[in-house]
C-alpha cells in the first residue's frame, strides 16, 4: 500500500488518461520532481556555507549577503530546472516528438541533478575557497 502512495506521488499515473495533454503530463511530471531537486540543492548549499562560514566572516562580509547570494543561485537553478519540461514542451511542437518514456524521464532527471550538484559544489568552494581565501 505504502509503495503504492508513493508511486502516485512520484509517477503520477493518474496523469495518463486520455483526457490528458501530452504537454501537461510532462509539466505535472518534472513539477512533482521539483521538491527533490530543491532539497539536495538546498541541503548542498546549506552544507558548504556552514562548511566554510569562516571565510566570509574573517572579511568582515555581511551574513545577509551571503544569504542573498545563495538565494539567488537556488533560484536560477530552479530556472534551469524549469527547462526540463519547457525543453520536451519546444520539442514536442517543433519536431513533434512524443515525449520521452518514463526511463528516460528519470535518467534526464538524475543526469541534471547531479550536474546540478557537482555545480553547485564548484560554485561554493569558488566563491568561499577562492575569493575569501586569504
Amino acid at each position: 500500500m505504502k509503495e503504492e502512495i508513493y508511486q502516485n506521488i512520484i509517477d503520477t499515473p493518474e496523469t495518463k488518461t486520455p483526457k490528458t495533454s501530452l504537454v501537461k503530463e510532462m509539466i505535472i511530471w518534472w513539477e512533482k520532481k521539483r521538491l527533490i531537486y530543491n532539497a539536495l540543492i538546498i541541503g548542498l548549499s546549506v552544507f558548504f556555507i556552514y562548511n566554510f562560514w569562516d571565510y566570509p566572516l574573517r572579511l568582515k562580509i555581511g551574513t545577509s549577503e551571503i544569504i542573498w547570494d545563495t538565494l539567488v543561485f537556488v533560484i536560477v537553478a530552479n530556472l534551469f530546472y524549469t527547462s526540463s519540461w519547457g525543453l520536451g514542451i519546444i520539442s514536442h511542437y517543433v519536431f513533434k516528438t512524443k515525449g520521452l518514456n518514463n526511463v528516460g524521464k528519470w535518467v534526464l532527471f538524475v543526469l541534471g541533478t547531479l550536474f546540478s550538484l557537482v555545480w553547485t559544489s564548484i560554485y561554493f568552494i569558488f566563491l568561499f575557497d577562492v575569493l575569501f581565501a586569504d
